[in-house]
């Protein structure tokens, strides 16, 4: 789908994020719904302001005035980096959990049509090491080694990095999780190896019903041309050619910062929180990329159904 239409509600004179419920007693039993909720909020925020940004430019507008939902005392600002990149900060003094999400607006129906997968795969790349943090497994193994979080989902046209952790860690967190859209090394040792990784994922859905169902559902889109009806997730066979020069290629092509929308929740005081986050993200190499448009293949109409 073009976003065309929906990014133009970015010039509304305010932004309503999902709201969160702020009712929840602050205790260490509630600390997977804390965690659930603001990641559903990090996500689905990051997901509003990419679609805002999936326009020309230069008819864009911004605001810094976020719409809360009735009982919400937490602090938000909305604010774009000289690179384009949008960001959403939420300060909450009495959070248990700190959290960030970084959407980036490139997903599985951008796979080039020989390399069904790469997307996927490039995802599960960027956490084999960069070159500030080369050693592979460091990102997860600071995050949890804080008792924290991290994952990540590549979709159609979407992929989602995220993580939460206790509050004190959140920027140390943030840093590594920015190094994936700074300078990934995608080791050529480790691209062999984590074909596997993916192909084994591949092998884990096939028995899944819920799985083939979406399969058999983008299948029968009617349009053997649109994107959707690619293979997204990737296996041996699919990504055997693929190379780090692929990877290397498509990051540059598709990983701009005018494509990437990041949210983050910590205690700290909207100032503090968008001064570490602007030092932070500035990391990133400037860099544009067209807005991602399927409009020329749509879906077609589904055939008749035998008589």
């Amino acid at each position: 789908a073009k976003f065309g239409d929906v990014g133009r509600l970015a010039c509304a004179p305010s932004i309503a994020p999902p709201p969160v419920p702020m009712t929840m007693k602050r205790d260490g039993s509630c600390a997977v719904l804390v965690t659930t909720f603001a990641l559903l909020a990090l996500a689905s925020c990051c997901a509003y302001f990419l679609r805002a940004a999936a326009f020309d430019e230069t008819t864009a507008c911004a605001t810094d005035t976020v719409i809360r939902p009735p009982g919400d005392d937490r602090s938000y600002r909305y604010f774009q980096l000289p690179n384009r990149l949008k960001v959403l900060v939420v300060s909450d003094p009495a959070a248990d959990v700190a959290a960030a999400s970084m959407d980036v607006h490139v997903g599985s129906m951008s796979d080039p049509p020989d390399k069904p997968g790469l997307a996927h795969f490039l995802e599960h790349m960027l956490f084999t090491g960069n070159k500030k943090y080369p050693q592979e497994g460091e990102y997860f193994d600071f995050v949890s080694g804080h008792g924290g979080t991290a994952n990540a989902a590549t979709g159609p046209e979407h992929t989602t990095f995220h993580l939460t952790i206790p509050p004190e860690h959140l920027l140390p967190a943030l840093d590594r999780l920015v190094q994936f859209f700074v300078s990934p090394l995608f080791v050529t040792d480790m691209v062999g190896r984590e074909k596997h990784a993916v192909s084994s994922e591949q092998a884990k859905n096939v028995g899944q019903d819920d799985w083939r169902f979406q399969r058999l559902q983008r299948l029968t889109n009617g349009n053997p041309n649109c994107p959707l009806a690619k293979f997204m997730t990737g296996d041996l066979s699919t990504l055997a050619n693929v190379t780090r020069e692929d990877l290397l290629a498509f990051h540059k092509a598709h990983y701009a910062p005018n494509r990437m929308a990041l949210v983050v929740l910590g205690r700290e005081k909207l100032d503090d929180l968008e001064e570490a986050v602007r030092h932070l993200v500035a990391q990133i190499p400037d860099g544009y990329a067209p807005p991602v448009d399927f409009s020329d293949e749509p879906p077609g109409p589904l055939p008749a159904p035998p008589a």
